[in-house]
């Protein structure tokens, strides 16, 4: 349908630079841990504020889209606040973990 112009010069492909990724790059050894070797509550801390995170990143990013595009300002407003609680919970974790390892430290070091 389209007839190329004679003049008109061949498009480069980028995809020639880079070469074959499954043999040009380089291996990362995947480590091998078993869940068992992991301090308990270590693994506790880090999964509820993996949860909280994410429930504090869905109100936050759910809440202002409810009150801009739908006019829903008390959904949106709940959704808002529920984030800021999971945010803070874990925030209020993690510094709990930060003072419970501390002491454990300066138990270890006297």
């Amino acid at each position: 349908m389209f007839d190329p112009w004679p003049d008109e010069p061949e498009e480069p492909n980028p995809e020639s630079q880079l070469g074959d990724p499954e043999r040009d790059l380089p291996r990362v050894p995947t480590p091998d841990v078993d869940e068992a070797d992991v301090d308990p509550d270590i693994l506790e801390t880090f999964w509820r504020s993996v949860i909280l995170a994410n429930v504090a990143l869905f109100g936050f990013s759910l809440g202002p889209m409810l009150v801009y595009f739908r006019g829903q300002w008390l959904w949106g407003a709940a959704a808002v606040a529920l984030g800021a609680v999971a945010g803070l919970r874990v925030y209020h974790h993690y510094r709990a973990f930060e003072r419970r390892h501390a002491d454990d430290d300066a138990e270890r070091n006297a």
